[in-house]
């Protein structure tokens, strides 16, 4: 049997049997027995520190313009350089933070086309965002991609949300 486990902040230290998670055993369990823990993560979603930087297309990073934490500011392709305004967070609840702001689909636009800003967070289904296993990352309530427009990889390139193609301007790297 196997059990997905996904709590914040619960770390599972507990003997494969003996301990009650996820229940005692009976007469059908067998011994020895092993518990595999595959993925350990502890985040707080808004910390100012401790994110990672996303790389797309020419091996550069998604980067807020101008390192400003003010509603409205850009988000961009920039050249990778380690400043907070290319460290982001997983938020607890979909969202992707930097400066502790979260990336957001412009006037919660679902068209392609739609540019990508830096806003406060507001846990609207325009600033959650899944990572898929394809390197996607996925705005859900638009179905489209997170894209570098135009294919273009100089930096300052604005990033909007486009149709899922499978094109390199659409595949990111996190961490």
């Amino acid at each position: 049997r196997q059990w997905v486990f996904n709590k914040p902040f619960f770390l599972i230290l507990n003997l494969a049997v003996g301990g009650y998670w996820p229940g005692d055993p009976d007469g059908s369990t067998v011994f020895p027995q092993q518990l595999l823990v595959d993925h350990v993560s502890v985040t707080t979603g808004d910390s100012p520190t401790g994110g990672v930087a996303v790389r797309g297309l020419a091996g550069k990073c998604v980067d807020v313009a101008g390192a400003s934490p003010a509603n409205g500011t850009p988000v961009q392709l920039y050249d990778c350089n380690g400043t907070a305004a290319q460290q982001w967070t997983a938020g607890p609840d979909g969202t992707l933070r930097a400066l502790g702001k979260c990336l957001d689909a412009t006037g919660n636009g679902t068209a392609d086309g739609t540019t990508v800003q830096l806003w406060d967070c507001s846990g609207g289904p325009n600033q959650r965002w899944t990572v898929t296993a394809a390197r996607d990352i996925v705005n859900p309530q638009a179905d489209k991609c997170l894209d570098v427009t135009g294919n273009n990889s100089a930096n300052g390139t604005r990033l909007q949300i486009w149709t899922c193609t499978g094109a390199a301007n659409q595949k990111w790297t996190v961490g």
